[in-house]
């Protein structure tokens, strides 16, 4: 008995394999992203004694959290939306000296953690012992140059971490949009600033609006720069907040889950706001007809763009990474160079005596490799149901796999959390493997979304092919599928094992004495004061960092040739 689809003959046995695949994940997906969700909504409103509305109460009458919260999300938003959007209208539409480059350069806070990067910042601008005040003090006779311990501050630093999400959201738009569309407003009169801003700007609303999003979500929960640059003077949000609730004694579990349930209600509420607001009118820019992007010439004034795209560099990039290495070689900080003295014996502590270093390097990068591949398999896996069978399950799996980009990481980890204490029929918790479902969790819809980009690019008749010659379903993602998806798939790969090096915000909440990973580490070094070896530590994480991402761009290199 044979089936019609997709062009061709599909044995019975490949319908049930795909029926059976299709049914497999949407339980994986709903186990992984559902069950969570549903237990933070249970235990905000539960107590000990049964129902009730008292977590909730007492997280709403938190009102300074509350307002900070909104007030550094909506802040960062802003900044790291404004600065994003423009660098990317710099960088893919304007003649900017060494564009490709830059382009290249400001991507790079994708791989340094936020936490390393306020801790950075923390040493350069605390009110009292930051190096830019010290300098102030001792060289120029001025106090109080710089203080970032205030809300100011973690807005500057947190979008610091993430513009590049709007940057390489608004840039691919740009590129893609058929310059036409401005000529138009040129033959009609408009300047170019003029077609800029009536023609270009209202067509990227939706990347805008997505980024913007994306950048919310990530803030709203953010746990690391609140923590670094907020607890010391007394200014917390949410994220700090849930991990206060669960590092109490006794722990204020259910009040931790009502504040992820807040946190919840505000994304969501916004997802659906960005989803009425473009469903309202057309912003079609691609159309059948060729065409080559246009960049424009602006004369003298690039240079001015190349220099604002190069400090923006300089704060994100050049400066912490500068701190961090100078703070890991110096005996003790001091702008004094007559009593500043080098040398390695900060490394050797941390490789030699911190007895958390090998362990935490050794779950870093087990996770890492787990994270990566078990969410490039399931991207894979539901990305192909999505977008090459007709299972009726497919919407289900579209839609559940993007979930967790509306939920903060810490309201998931909180999730995750409360399902795994009390499955004693999945013990995982207090192992590494509840930490391996946070993150392959948080990380499941970059996988799904890559994958359906690369089976998209991918003709299925190549597919076909292989089912007429008689390849079975399973050969025939093995022999064609897999390796013309797989330039995709390393790609993804080594996005989720830098990702996973870096995760603070589900790691703080899952971690054990066993299970401590690298971010846990330099935040428990933070926490002791321990500074210097705190920046030996940090350096090690940023070189693991860099050598796997030099060794993918050495593998992609060869694959070109």
């Amino acid at each position: 008995m044979c089936f019609e689809k997709l062009g061709c003959r599909l044995s019975a046995a490949d319908v049930s394999t795909e029926r059976l695949v299709a049914l497999g994940l949407s339980v994986v997906l709903t186990l992984l992203v559902i069950s969570p969700l549903v237990a933070v909504t249970i235990a905000a409103v539960t107590d000990p004694a049964g129902l009730s509305a008292q977590p909730f109460i007492a997280v709403l009458g938190a009102t300074r959290t509350i307002a900070n919260t909104v007030t550094i999300a909506v802040g960062t938003t802003l900044f790291a939306s404004i600065v994003g959007g423009a660098l990317a209208l710099f960088l893919a539409r304007i003649n900017t000296p060494s564009r490709a480059l830059l382009s290249q350069l400001v991507t790079l806070p994708l791989y340094i953690t936020p936490l390393l990067t306020a801790i950075a910042w923390s040493w350069l601008g605390s009110p009292r012992g930051g190096l830019i005040n010290i300098f102030g003090r001792q060289v120029l006779g001025v106090d109080g140059l710089l203080n970032l311990q205030t809300s100011g501050g973690i807005i500057f630093v947190s979008a610091l971490a993430y513009v590049p999400l709007p940057f390489l959201l608004v840039s691919a738009a740009l590129r893609g949009m058929d310059p036409s569309l401005e000529e138009s407003a040129r033959i009609h009169g408009a300047t170019t600033f003029q077609s800029l801003r009536l023609i270009t700007l209202p067509l990227m609303l939706p990347a805008i609006l997505g980024s913007a999003l994306l950048v919310f979500v990530q803030t709203m929960g953010l746990f690391s720069v609140p923590a670094v640059l907020g607890m010391p003077s007394g200014i917390y949000v949410a994220g700090t907040e849930i991990y206060r609730s669960l590092n109490n004694f006794p722990p204020r579990v259910n009040q931790a889950a009502a504040w992820g349930l807040l946190l919840l209600g505000i994304t969501s509420l916004l997802v659906w706001m960005q989803t009425a607001l473009l469903n309202r009118r057309s912003f079609v820019t691609i159309t059948g007809k060729a065409y080559r992007p246009r960049i424009l010439e602006i004369g003298s004034t690039r240079y001015a763009l190349a220099v604002v795209a190069w400090l923006y560099i300089t704060a994100a990039v050049i400066l912490p990474l500068a701190t961090l290495v100078w703070a890991a070689l110096v005996n003790f900080i001091t702008v004094d160079f007559k009593l500043m003295s080098f040398d390695f014996r900060h490394f050797r502590y941390v490789l030699l005596e911190y007895p958390k270093t090998y362990l935490a390097m050794e779950n870093s990068i087990i996770l890492g490799i787990a994270t990566a591949t078990v969410g490039c398999a399931l991207g894979l896996g539901t990305s192909w149901i999505i977008v090459r069978t007709r299972s009726r399950l497919r919407l289900y799996l579209d839609q559940v796999s993007m979930f967790p980009l509306a939920v903060p990481s810490m309201v998931l980890a909180l999730g995750v959390l409360w399902v795994y204490v009390r499955a004693t029929w999945l013990p995982i918790y207090g192992t590494i493997w509840i930490l391996l479902v946070a993150y392959v969790t948080h990380y499941i819809p970059i996988c799904v979304r890559a994958g359906s980009g690369a089976l998209r690019s991918l003709h299925v008749e190549l597919e076909d092919a292989a089912r007429i010659t008689g390849a079975s379903w399973t050969k025939m993602l093995r022999w064609i599928t897999y390796p013309l998806t797989r330039p995709t798939l390393i790609s993804t790969w080594t996005l989720l094992f830098i990702l996973s090096l870096q995760e603070i915000s589900s790691s703080i909440l899952l971690y054990t004495s066993r299970t401590t990973v690298l971010s846990v580490a330099v935040f428990d070094l933070w926490e002791a004061g321990n500074v210097n070896a705190l920046a030996a530590l940090g350096v090690i994480q940023l070189a693991i960092t860099f050598l796997v991402l030099l060794g993918f761009l050495q593998f992609r290199r060869e694959i070109r040739v």
